[in-house]
């Protein structure tokens, strides 16, 4: 099945992914980090959140963003 979460960081190391995520789960956000190979180097990627439909990850993220004041986001499509 085909789900999306709302990323709100990508970091070159896994030190700052760790931190934003705990940060955020300390608040009490559904939060985690995976790597992914981005032109041959490894980015850690925060994630918020896991959604049926991209409607409701379009409409946490603008909720998120304005609870948090951090400044961008994406919606991104997840695989299971």
């Amino acid at each position: 099945p085909m789900h999306f979460t709302v990323q709100i960081g990508s970091f070159p190391t896994q030190a700052e992914a760790e931190s934003l995520t705990k940060s955020l789960q300390s608040k009490g956000y559904k939060t985690s980090f995976v790597p992914a190979k981005v032109n041959g180097q490894t980015w850690y990627r925060v994630n918020v959140g896991l959604f049926g439909t991209i409607r409701e990850a379009q409409d946490y993220k603008k909720e998120f963003l304005e609870k948090t004041k951090m400044s961008s986001a994406i919606v991104q499509r997840v695989q299971h």
